[in-house]
C-alpha cells in the first residue's frame, strides 16, 4: 500500500501537469506560449574582484537605466573590498538617472572564488529569475544577446549565449546558430530560475566550476543537458527590436522562439498546507484567483493519515484544486514536498502551531527551499483572504518584507483612545508581526494612562513613549515614528480615528502591488480614508487643498466630481483609487522616503496661496510643504458611497475648537465616513458584518497598475506625476535653494544639498 500510495501521488502530479500543458496549447494554438518573465522579477548578480573595482561604473552602466524587468542589481564582492566598492557606488549612484533598479551589496567570505560566491548569493535573492554575470559583466557580449538577457523568456533552465558541449577531457564551445542548442553547461552571462540553484554546491576549483554546475542542473531537471544556447537569428527576430513588448499572444514570434516540446514552462507553483478540507474551502476564493492567473496550486492536508482517501479535488468558482492527504510515506510536509517534481515558489499555511505546522519554517530554511516564501495566515481570517489571490507571484514573494508599525498619538481623550484601540483589535493582520507604539504627551490624564498600561497586544511588541515635558501635537507627530530600514512603514493614528477591520488588508495589498514601481513608490504615501478630492465648483475662499473640511460630499464617488478630460492619456475606471498630494485627515501610512524634513526656514511661504501657511503649530503645514516640493502623492481608496478604511470623528482638541452644536456637527459630518465592514456568509460572528462595497469592489476586481491611477494636484485638478514633480522642482528653484540639483525622490542628500558635504 505504501508503494502504491507513492506511485498514485506521482501519477496524479504528472497527469495534472500534462493537463495544464494541454490546456495552454489549446489556448494558443499548436505551440505552447513561452512568455517573457514578469515585470520586476529579475535580479542581476555582478561579482566584483580587485581588478574590476576601478571599472565598476562601466560594468553597472547597462543596468542603471529605467527598466520594468530588473528589480535589483546585486554586487557580490569579498569583505576586503567592501569599503572601496561602497565608496565607488556612492559616486556612481549619485550621478545615476531616476528609475534605475535597486543596487545592493552582498559581501562574501569563506568560499574559494567569486564564481561560487555569485551562485551562493542566489539563495538570498527574492526574485524568481537571476541574470548571472561574471566579473566582466556585459563586456564582449553582443547587443542582441544583451537584449535577450535583460528581457528573457520564462524557461526553467539556464539560458545564455555561451555554452559548451563534449566531455571533461574535450570541451568545445558551441558555435553561433539560428536555432536553440542544448549544452552540457553554460558560462556567464546566463539567465536561470532562482529556485533551480537553491541547493548548495560542492566546493569546486574555478576551472571546473561551470561544468560542475551544468552537471548539477542536468541532474536536478532530470534532463540530459545543463543549459540552452539561444541562436542569434532568433534573437534578431524578436529581442533586438527595441519596440518589442512583453510578447502578446498575437505575436507569432512570441510563440515560436523556443521549441515547446523541449523546454519546460515556469508559471509559478503554490502549495497550500492546511490541516483539513474546511480550511482549504475557506481559502478557495483566493486559490481560484491564483489558478486563473495560470499558477499551479496543489494542497496538502495533514490533520489525519487517511488511507481511504489519499487524494481528491475541491471544486469552486470554475476552478479545481487537487489535494493530497497525509500518508505514512508523506507524514510531514518535507516528505511530501520531496515527492513532488518541483520546488514550490510559495507555501501558504496556518499560523496555528501543531506537530506538523511547527516544522514549516525549519523546512523552508534549508535547501532546496531557500527561495520558497512561507505565508502563515490565522484560521479565522481565511474567509477574508480573496484579495491575496489578486497579487502576482513576485508580489507574494515579498509578503514578509514590509514591516508596518502602528503609531498611536494620544493625550487626554480616553474615550477616543478606547474607541481607536478597540477598532485596532478588530483589524485583521493576516499573521503579520505588527508592533504598536503609543505616544502620550506629558499632560495625559490618569484614565488614558490606565488604558495604555492595560493594553494587551498579541500581534507584536508594545512601545510606550510618555513625554516628561509637554510638547503639543506637532512634536508628538514628529516623534511618533521613524523608519529603521527601506522596508519599514509607519501607520500614524491620532486617537480620534477609527479603523475598518480591513484597513491593514488595504495597506498590505497596496504596498505589495505598488512596491515594485521603485521610482514611483518613493513618491507614494497612503491614506486609508476616502477620497480627499474637492469639487471644482467649491465656493471656498481658500484653495480646497488647504481646507479638507470643504470637501463636497454627494452620493457619487470621486469619478463624478473630477472627471478626467477626454484627452487624458489614461482613463479613470469607475471606483479606481486615486492619488493626490493632499495629506489625509484620517490615518496615513508613511514610507521611509518621506521621513526627512526640507531645509527651508520655518517662516518661508513654501506652497503659494494655501491656508496651511498660517498653521504655525500644525505638523500638516510642514508635511504639505514636503509633499509639494518633492512631488509626493497620497493614495486614496475610492469605493462607492464613500465607504472607507478609516474615519475621523473630529474630536475637540489642538486643531478643532469647540463651536455651537449645529456648526460643530456640520463640520463633523464632512469628515465622517462609513467604514468598510466584513462581508460574506463566513463572518466571525462578532456582529461586525455588513453589506456594501468590499475590498475587491474595484475595476477588474483588483488594484489597477500604477500608470492607470489618476493623479490630482493640491487643488483637486487632474494632473500627472510629472506635472506635480515639475511644479515642486520649479518652486525649489524659485526659493534659491538646491538650484540645479535634480530632485531625487528618496535622497536625504538632495534635501540637504545646501549644506557642504
Amino acid at each position: 500500500m505504501s508503494l502504491l500510495s507513492r506511485w498514485l501521488l506521482v501519477l496524479f502530479a504528472v497527469l495534472y501537469f500534462l493537463w495544464l500543458s494541454t490546456h495552454k496549447a489549446s489556448t494558443h494554438g499548436p505551440a505552447i506560449h513561452v512568455p517573457f518573465v514578469e515585470d520586476h522579477s529579475l535580479t542581476v548578480i555582478l561579482p566584483v574582484i580587485q581588478s574590476t573595482v576601478a571599472s565598476l561604473d562601466h560594468l553597472l552602466a547597462p543596468f542603471l537605466v529605467t527598466t520594468t524587468i530588473i528589480m535589483e542589481v546585486a554586487i557580490v564582492c569579498p569583505n576586503s573590498l567592501v569599503p572601496d566598492v561602497h565608496r565607488k557606488l556612492r559616486i556612481i549612484l549619485s550621478n545615476a538617472t531616476r528609475g534605475h533598479p535597486r543596487v545592493s551589496l552582498y559581501p562574501w567570505s569563506g568560499v574559494t572564488h567569486h564564481h561560487q560566491a555569485s551562485v551562493e548569493a542566489i539563495a538570498r535573492i527574492k526574485t524568481q529569475w537571476v541574470l548571472l554575470l561574471d566579473e566582466h559583466g556585459f563586456k564582449q557580449v553582443a547587443e542582441c544577446d544583451r537584449a535577450y538577457l535583460v528581457h528573457p523568456r520564462a524557461v526553467h533552465l539556464p539560458v545564455g549565449p555561451r555554452g559548451f558541449t563534449g566531455s571533461a577531457l574535450n570541451w568545445s564551445q558551441l558555435s553561433s546558430s539560428d536555432r536553440i542548442q542544448p549544452a552540457a553547461f553554460l558560462v556567464p552571462p546566463f539567465v536561470v530560475p532562482s529556485n533551480l540553484l537553491a541547493r548548495p554546491l560542492l566546493t569546486t576549483p574555478p576551472s571546473l566550476f561551470w561544468p560542475a554546475l551544468g552537471t548539477y542542473v542536468a541532474k536536478s531537471t532530470l534532463g540530459l543537458f545543463g543549459g540552452i544556447v539561444i541562436g542569434a537569428d532568433i534573437l534578431n527576430k524578436v529581442d533586438c527590436n527595441p519596440t518589442t513588448t512583453n510578447g502578446s499572444d498575437d505575436d507569432p514570434d512570441s510563440r515560436t522562439l523556443v521549441d515547446p516540446s523541449s523546454l519546460p514552462i515556469s508559471d509559478g507553483f503554490f502549495v497550500l498546507a492546511f490541516p483539513n478540507k474546511e480550511d482549504l474551502k475557506n481559502f478557495i476564493p483566493a486559490t481560484c484567483k491564483l489558478h486563473h492567473k495560470g499558477y499551479t496550486v496543489l494542497a496538502y492536508l495533514y490533520d489525519t493519515i487517511d488511507e481511504a482517501e489519499f487524494s481528491g479535488t475541491v471544486n469552486d468558482r470554475n476552478c479545481t484544486v487537487p489535494y493530497f492527504r497525509r500518508s505514512k510515506e508523506t507524514a510531514g510536509l518535507s516528505d511530501w514536498l520531496n515527492s513532488l517534481g518541483f520546488i514550490p515558489d510559495i507555501v501558504i499555511g496556518l499560523d496555528h502551531q501543531d506537530l506538523v505546522s511547527s516544522t514549516f519554517s525549519l523546512i523552508l530554511e534549508l535547501p532546496p527551499f531557500l527561495n520558497t516564501t512561507l505565508i502563515r495566515l490565522p484560521r479565522r481570517e481565511l474567509p477574508y483572504t480573496e484579495w491575496i489571490g489578486t497579487l502576482t507571484l513576485d508580489e507574494l514573494r515579498h509578503w514578509n518584507v514590509p514591516e508596518i508599525t502602528l503609531s498611536v498619538i494620544t493625550n487626554n481623550r480616553p474615550h477616543s483612545l478606547r474607541r481607536l484601540l478597540e477598532s485596532i483589535q478588530r483589524t485583521l493582520f493576516y499573521g503579520d508581526k505588527v508592533n504598536i507604539r503609543v505616544n502620550m504627551d506629558q499632560t495625559a490624564d490618569p484614565e488614558t494612562l490606565h488604558i495604555v498600561y492595560d493594553l494587551e497586544w498579541p500581534h507584536g511588541d508594545i512601545f510606550l513613549h510618555h513625554r516628561v515635558i509637554h510638547g503639543g501635537l506637532l512634536p508628538a507627530v514628529v516623534e511618533s515614528w521613524y523608519p529603521h530600514c527601506d522596508d519599514s512603514y509607519g501607520l500614524l493614528l491620532e486617537d480620534d480615528i477609527e479603523l475598518s477591520p480591513l484597513a491593514y488588508a488595504w495597506i498590505k495589498m497596496t504596498l505589495l502591488r505598488y512596491k515594485f514601481y521603485t521610482e514611483r513608490l518613493a513618491h507614494l504615501l497612503q491614506s486609508s480614508s476616502g477620497s480627499a478630492s474637492t469639487s471644482r465648483k467649491s465656493s471656498s475662499s481658500v484653495p480646497p487643498a488647504a481646507n479638507p473640511s470643504t470637501r463636497v460630499r454627494s452620493s457619487a464617488p470621486l469619478r463624478s466630481q473630477t472627471p478626467l478630460p477626454p484627452t487624458s492619456p489614461k482613463s479613470h475606471a469607475a471606483g479606481a483609487p486615486s492619488t493626490s498630494p493632499l495629506p489625509g485627515a484620517n490615518s496615513t501610512t508613511i514610507s521611509p522616503s518621506a521621513s526627512p524634513n526640507p531645509p527651508f526656514p520655518v517662516d518661508s511661504s513654501i506652497v503659494p496661496g494655501v491656508r496651511s501657511n498660517k498653521w504655525t503649530k500644525s505638523w500638516k503645514k510642514y508635511f504639505i510643504e514636503l509633499v509639494y516640493l518633492r512631488g509626493y502623492v497620497m493614495l486614496y481608496p475610492n469605493y462607492d458611497d464613500f465607504v472607507s478604511l478609516s474615519t475621523n470623528h473630529l474630536e475637540v482638541g489642538s486643531h478643532v475648537r469647540g463651536e455651537p452644536g449645529e456648526v460643530y456637527e456640520r463640520k463633523k459630518r464632512l469628515f465622517s465616513l462609513p467604514l468598510m465592514r466584513l462581508v460574506g456568509a463566513l463572518a466571525r460572528g462578532d456582529g461586525d458584518v455588513g453589506h456594501g462595497p468590499g475590498l475587491l469592489d474595484l475595476p477588474g476586481a483588483a488594484l489597477p497598475e500604477w500608470d492607470r491611477l489618476p493623479v490630482l494636484d493640491l487643488l483637486g485638478e487632474v494632473s500627472s506625476m510629472e506635472g506635480i514633480q515639475a511644479r515642486g522642482d520649479q518652486r525649489r528653484a524659485e526659493l534659491d535653494v538646491c538650484v540645479g540639483v535634480e530632485s531625487l525622490p528618496a535622497s536625504v542628500r538632495d534635501l540637504l544639498c545646501h549644506i557642504p558635504l
